[in-house]
């Protein structure tokens, strides 16, 4: 292909262990040997019954082991523990979409010191003796936060059911859940009212009937994406953490909990780990709510919103420290924004791309200079020098309102190929990354690979296509591949010609960017051809 995506050197990890005398996040713990099996163990636990199985045999590996010894308050710790149920396998959480998240540049994208998203939580629940964690931090938490964000009601007014959730998405014997499950569920098959499927945590059996079924329905959640660097599954990303906070999305995540986060935080209002915390690794994976962070406070946490009940931390709520968090939490999900309501609604549909020279410094890959593009005709645009052979660029987008990235290429014979999101080596129909962009601001994406010119000819063509709702991009590039020996611009209209959206204009910008403005009702899509010169 013409435009070839490759990889991106390996980026060096500066942030540290974010745990004294502990390993890096996603490591083993302390337990040497026996903690390089944790993913394996991890992906035993289904609830308390085996959480406990798993903890007695752990303790008598670490004893037997000759790793610390058997500390009696650990044991004493665990005979306290509240339920968890938090399924955490790397190899579960690999399979969500990875978020392109906003570059870490604090000239084009200041985060504010702080966001809370705490006045439009509900009421903090408890979810018993059930390990039901996945469902009350996802749907009766974060659900109910993006809906009160969206709305600016009440969370009271709303507030969603973890029982209709979990009853259909526990392991067998009700043994906990996987958040990405949870994702998908409230995704593909919505939520209901909690009133509708009240909670007991002595019965996850009972299942909703048809009416309920459908009602879920018209409160089905745009979707969720992982927060990672890239694709790395054992890299939380903790800047793409505080955009969606700081943009009213809550995140979810599956973080590693032992003895010291349990009885020990009733009436606590920031968590403080131990060493055997940071040796033993926790004690099972338990999902949670993060509703908001502070850079100023306790040095920098995020404020994390639990389901033990108002007695556990500070009414329900406590900080965890950016350096612990890194350290164990072990998944993360970015809910979609959902489409906003009343006012906020008319914002213009508006966003500007350009392509962004980059180079690797010896650590990471860094940004260069702008590539200036002019405008043929219409929404056609060319690169004002040629471009060299060997050059490494990506795109810069900056949305000013939500949208959805798509880029096709067009083949040396004429068909095409889809460039963003890439698609699956081992399913070309599917891709682990997310093309909508729901949080706005300046990303420089792809995040972990760059785009290429090769060798073969002296033009490439991308096609930019960027829409206000989400496109089967599959099927658009193969409807652009028929008929290869004829227009390519002409075959990406008709491929389109679907979707009714009016026409919209780009222009340039000083800076040679392609830039378009919208009203975003009757005019939801853009497409721009960029001719690279080589």
């Amino acid at each position: 292909m013409p435009i070839r995506m490759t990889d991106d050197p390996e980026q060096a990890d500066e942030s540290g262990s974010g745990f004294e005398g502990g390993s890096p996040s996603g490591g083993s713990g302390g337990g040497g040997g026996l903690f390089s099996l944790l993913p394996l163990l991890l992906s035993l636990i289904r609830g308390p019954k085996s959480l406990l199985l798993i903890l007695v045999l752990g303790i008598g590996a670490y004893f037997l082991l000759g790793r610390g010894g058997c500390n009696s308050a650990i044991v004493q710790q665990a005979a306290q523990k509240l339920s968890t149920g938090g399924i955490l396998d790397p190899r579960v959480f690999d399979k969500a979409k990875v978020y392109e998240s906003l570059s870490d540049d604090d000239s084009k994208n200041p985060l504010p010191e702080s966001a809370n998203l705490q006045k439009y939580a509900p009421p903090v629940g408890d979810q018993g003796q059930q390990g039901s964690c996945v469902a009350w931090s996802s749907a009766y938490g974060a659900r109910t936060i993006l809906e009160a964000a969206r709305t600016g009601k009440t969370p009271d007014a709303l507030k969603f059911s973890p029982s209709f959730l979990y009853n259909q998405i526990g392991m067998d014997g009700c043994d906990g859940s996987y958040i990405n499950r949870a994702m998908e569920f409230m995704t593909q098959r919505g939520s209901v009212p909690y009133e509708d499927f009240p909670y007991n945590d002595q019965d996850c059996k009972r299942q909703p009937d048809q009416q309920l079924l459908n009602e879920a329905q018209q409160f089905k959640m745009r979707g969720a994406n992982r927060l990672t660097v890239g694709e790395k599954t054992n890299q939380i990303d903790l800047r793409a953490i505080k955009e969606n906070l700081s943009q009213g999305a809550p995140v979810v995540i599956g973080m590693m909990v032992g003895g010291s986060y349990m009885q020990p935080m009733m009436g606590q209002d920031v968590w403080n780990p131990t060493q055997d915390d940071a040796s033993m690794m926790g004690f099972g994976g338990h999902a949670q709510c993060v509703v908001g962070y502070d850079d100023t406070k306790y040095g920098g946490a995020f404020l994390i919103m639990n389901s033990w009940g108002p007695q556990w931390g500070n009414n329900g709520f406590a900080w965890v420290r950016y350096k612990h968090f890194k350290y164990f939490v072990r998944e993360a999900y970015g809910l979609e924004p959902m489409q906003a309501v009343g006012t906020a609604a008319n914002k213009p549909f508006e966003c500007e791309v350009g392509l962004v020279e980059v180079k690797y410094d010896g650590k990471k890959t860094v940004a260069g200079d702008y590539i200036p593009l002019k405008q043929v005709s219409g929404n056609v645009f060319e690169t004002v020098t040629p471009m060299k052979r060997g050059t490494r660029f990506k795109m810069e987008i900056r949305n000013i309102s939500e949208c959805y990235i798509y880029v096709f290429g067009k083949e040396t014979d004429g068909s095409s190929y889809t460039l963003f999101p890439y698609p699956r080596t081992d399913d070309p129909s599917g891709t682990k990354y997310s093309p909508f962009c729901g949080i706005t601001g300046y990303r420089l994406f792809p995040k972990d690979k760059s785009m290429t010119p090769d060798s073969i000819g002296t033009k490439d063509i991308m096609a930019i296509v960027v829409s206000k709702d989400s496109l089967n991009w599959y099927d658009i590039n193969k409807k652009i591949s028929q008929n290869p020996g004829t227009d390519y611009a002409g075959r990406l209209r008709s491929a389109l010609a679907s979707s009714g959206n009016q026409p919209v204009q780009a222009n340039t910008t000083s800076k040679g960017n392609i830039h378009f403005t919208a009203d975003g009702q009757r005019e939801r899509m853009v497409t721009c051809l960029v001719e690279v010169d080589k």
